[in-house]
């Protein structure tokens, strides 16, 4: 059994139930979720987050508190989790943890029995298994009336889908120092890159601060800010996203994610070259090779 800790928000959610997917299906055995990261108290040290994949299609099953005692055990302490490493036929889990951002060639080898712990945040982790995970990743919920009318419009248009993360990037002292934000020159050399390819094209505005992005993000194109799938139904944003034709993202999992979902070999995904603030980290495999990085 594959057991996933999960942690971040949506888009960080996907990445890691990518990862547990991918390896569960290899050795072909169940994957349950671990909330328990969830359900702590972050002290201001990061965002506060809920389970958010319930409304995909996914299998969803939940590691049990007997379970996840066995898990803790290996955890917790360094002696067992290199012993497991070293010997990991001894052991009912093995203690898969990510130490690095950049992809992990050891995951491929990480047994049937394997607790991930880490972000995952990498295409090659579940990139041989790339249609079963979009054949899960259809949105439950029905669309209501308001998303549908942008829907049509995304669907008949050259749709462009900008996304802006601000909110806790800018709020949170550690998150902001951490993370970084795109700047609206950032913005402007997407734009002017993805308009060299795409004629006619109309912009979709997704954003946790849409009255920013309307304020400061403003160009001679036709325009439509998205600003009402707030709270619970941001998903809603990614669904959006996911049906425009090309995309300039942020350096957001959920706009990540809004782009990969978009199964056209035609569309043009325009991303930062910088994904954190502090450069030295490694994040060469977060962007996939065939998007543009700016």
């Amino acid at each position: 059994m594959i057991v996933v800790k999960l942690m971040g928000g949506l888009g960080n959610q996907l990445f890691q139930y990518a990862a547990a997917k991918s390896l569960a299906i290899k050795h072909r055995v169940d994957f349950k979720f671990d909330l328990s990261f969830l359900n702590e108290n972050p002290n201001g040290a990061y965002t506060k987050r809920n389970y958010e994949l319930s409304v995909f299609n996914i299998n969803e099953k939940f590691v049990s508190e007997s379970e996840l005692a066995k898990i803790k055990k290996i955890r917790d302490s360094k002696l067992l989790r290199n012993l497991s490493y070293k010997f990991p036929n001894l052991f009912s889990t093995y203690y898969g943890k990510e130490t690095k951002h950049s992809f992990n060639e050891q995951f491929k080898h990480f047994p049937a029995n394997t607790y991930l712990d880490g972000f995952w945040q990498s295409e090659n982790y579940f990139k041989d298994v790339a249609q079963d995970i979009r054949n899960d990743l259809y949105f439950k919920p029905p669309i209501n009336d308001q998303n549908q009318t942008f829907l049509q419009r995304i669907k008949q248009t050259n749709s462009i889908s900008i996304h802006v993360r601000r909110t806790d990037y800018v709020a949170n002292e550690n998150v902001l120092n951490f993370h970084g934000i795109c700047t609206v020159d950032y913005y402007q050399k997407a734009l002017d890159t993805i308009l060299q390819k795409v004629e006619s094209p109309t912009l979709f505005f997704f954003s946790d601060d849409p009255k920013w992005v309307e304020t400061n993000l403003k160009f001679n194109l036709p325009s439509f800010y998205i600003d009402f799938n707030t709270g619970e139904k941001s998903y809603e944003d990614l669904r959006l996203m996911s049906a425009c034709k090309h995309h300039i993202i942020a350096n957001s999992s959920f706009s990540w994610w809004g782009a990969w979902l978009n199964p056209s070999k035609e569309k043009i995904v325009i991303a930062p070259k910088t994904w954190f603030a502090d450069t030295s980290i490694d994040t060469s495999d977060v962007i996939p090779t065939d998007w543009i990085k700016i």
